[in-house]
């Protein structure tokens, strides 16, 4: 029988594929697979190298396939099969403190270890057999975007002592300490990917075997596999280094979020000279609003202030026209949000740090962007009553269909104009408060004048107005919750009612209320059938911290509003499906609530990682 990590029996294959693990460097690569070790998506592999940190993400080692005495432990999907059936003799799976296979083949046991090397594109893999054995070690190699199957990529092969150097769009070292290298080339055919195959994308390519690693056990023995862009020596500190680095993460952190902060550091990542931080695993790129809302949960929450500190200044150093851009990596400049979450997210870092020196740098910047939404942005501009009004699509609810906006939400956004608000009043605040520049003194205080207009006589907050629109949707939760003083606590009391009855799931908030008739429930499907459902009515676990907050806000930090608080924490605290250790995109917004999308969401990880330590502790002069 096979047991996972929580003492719970897998008992088929599909168990085993529906937990994920993923374990990052720092610059953007990764490795993941499954918790059987069989690949399902197209972006599984044990190398994944950023080739420009921390993007250009190619796939070199897809797996590496052992046999212990004739008996194979990999397991692939082809057509209509499953070959071979290793996970029948895997004992055990834990992905912490690594990811961690236990085989039991007759009397022999074979633990496999796998990890990364923070800063660099090597994936070291340990190996300790124990009992009389022949072990033959097959890698399965490609050279390809991450994003998607190809054709036979051109891979040559120079022989290397101990292992071997396969050449393409860029080397592949891959050696043993201990093992010997057997040259062989062989390509294998048909490998099928089930998660793309249901995403409605690529799903089938071949992989090159171009030989194998082999050696002798008496007794018991250890070795090393070690796949690097660079020629790599493995040692035991490798491994050492790693779980050091590790508990100093999770040191000063409570026992339930342990295992989210390693999450946390995950997305954190080299861009230059600076830091970044990836949106989310496999697939995203560094993201502005997704790491600025990520920013105080990944790394002000979790002690890490120099980091931040890195953070705010990669991105200062990309405003552009008063702009934060949406996508770092393809510097595209189409979110109207972006910037007004880079004040807030700068304004908590100064909350926690009082850091004088970065606030004076980042002065002109800051400045710069008020100088802007008070004129006129690509995405926006201020209007006469001092709201902003955005273009369609400019919000994070920006899916597009056949090139439209399933929610475009033009006009003058809830959440939008609380953040302006927002950004106004601490900015106004820090300037009388350093004697720094400031020329719109009195303009917060129009804007939440204006800002009554947003009150629904039906007991909500209208999502947009200029045009009215009425549909019950998260966006007020989050206005509220990251703002101070734009409603009384009756109305703050009547819009947690509302999103409590209409929208709260154990798993976050859904998009749009259920008794909408646009509502969808379910995420699943071809990318269009996603993208039409992903805002309406797609739960995100994200927007349970903006819940919490309000929710605290709403009953005064009360002991009981607290105790109440974590317990609404506890189903994502206590996740065990799709990505291990770590939190889903989104779920489906009907019960029982799948998660989907991306395995691993920074900004999932980081808000259940704040409104946790807001519950436990209180929320530090706010309440």
């Amino acid at each position: 029988m096979l047991w996972n990590e929580n003492g719970e029996a897998m008992i088929n294959y599909s168990d085993g594929t529906s937990r994920e693990w993923i374990v990052t460097n720092g610059i953007g690569g990764y490795a993941s697979s499954t918790s059987i070790g069989a690949n399902t998506r197209a972006y599984h592999g044990l190398l994944i190298a950023s080739l420009s940190p921390p993007v250009e993400r190619w796939l070199l080692l897809s797996s590496l396939d052992e046999t212990v005495n004739g008996i194979e432990l990999a397991n692939h999907q082809y057509p209509g099969v499953v070959h071979p059936q290793g996970f029948r003799y895997l004992e055990s799976f834990t992905a912490e403190p690594v990811p961690t296979y236990l085989y039991r083949v007759n009397d022999v046991e074979v633990a496999k270890r796998i990890f990364m090397v923070q800063g660099e594109n090597t994936s070291v893999i340990r190996y300790h057999i124990s009992g009389d054995a022949h072990i033959r070690i097959m890698p399965l190699v490609t050279s390809r975007c991450f994003h998607a199957v190809s054709g036979r990529p051109e891979i040559r092969q120079e022989a290397m002592e101990r292992g071997a150097l396969l050449r393409s769009r860029c080397d592949l070292h891959i050696v043993s300490d201990r093992a010997r290298y057997v040259r062989k080339e062989m390509w294998y055919h048909n490998f099928e990917y089930e998660a793309e195959r249901l995403r409605g994308l690529g799903w089938r390519e071949d992989l090159l075997c171009p030989g194998w690693f082999e050696a002798d056990v008496k007794n018991e023995l250890d070795l090393t596999i070690t796949a690097s862009t660079g020629l790599v020596e493995a040692n035991g500190s490798m491994l050492e280094g790693e779980m050091k680095r590790r508990r100093m993460i999770t040191s000063m952190l409570p026992e339930e979020i342990r295992s989210l902060a390693i999450a946390a550091d995950s997305f954190l990542v080299r861009r230059g000279s600076g830091m970044s931080i990836i949106a989310g695993y496999h697939w995203f790129d560094d993201w502005g609003r997704d790491a600025m809302i990520s920013l105080p949960g990944l790394l002000l929450s979790t002690g890490r202030f120099d980091d931040a500190r890195a953070v705010l200044r990669t991105f200062s150093e990309h405003v552009r026209d008063g702009l934060v851009p949406n996508d770092l990596g393809a510097s595209s400049y189409n979110t109207v949000d972006a910037s007004l979450l880079f004040i807030r997210a700068v304004c908590e870092y100064f909350r926690f740090t009082s850091d004088l020196d970065l606030i004076r740098a980042l002065w002109p910047t800051l400045m710069s962007i008020i100088e802007c939404y008070t004129g006129r942005t690509p995405v926006g501009y201020m209007d006469s009553d001092c709201l902003i009004a955005s273009s369609e699509g400019a919000t994070w609810m920006d899916a597009r269909v056949d090139g439209r906006c399933v929610t475009p939400r033009a006009g003058k956004c809830v959440e939008v104009n609380a953040l302006w608000y927002e950004a106004l009043r601490l900015l106004e605040a820090i300037s009388e408060a350093l004697n720094l520049e400031w020329r719109w003194h009195g303009l917060s205080e129009r804007v939440r004048h204006s800002f009554k207009r947003f009150w629904n006589p039906a007991g909500y907050l209208y999502d947009t107005i200029d045009p009215y629109d009425g549909s019950i949707r998260p966006n007020q939760v989050i206005a509220v919750a990251f703002s101070h003083g734009l409603l009384s606590l009756d109305r703050t009391r009547a819009v947690l009612r509302c999103a409590t009855e209409e929208l709260l799931t154990p798993y976050g908030l859904r998009t749009l209320s259920p008794r909408d008739p646009a509502y969808i429930g379910r995420y699943e499907g071809s990318p269009r059938e996603r993208d039409r459902a992903y805002h309406q009515g797609t739960v995100w676990p994200w927007l349970i911290g903006p819940y919490i907050t309000a929710y605290l806000r709403a009953n005064r930090c009360s002991k009981r509003s607290r105790m109440h608080a974590l317990s609404l924490l506890r189903p994502l605290l206590e996740e065990r499906r799709y990505g291990i250790g770590t939190i889903a995109e989104v779920y489906d917004g009907d019960p029982p609530h799948r998660p989907g999308g991306c395995i691993s969401q920074a900004w999932s990880v980081a808000e259940v990682i704040r409104a946790f330590l807001e519950a436990r502790n209180g929320i530090e002069r706010r309440c």
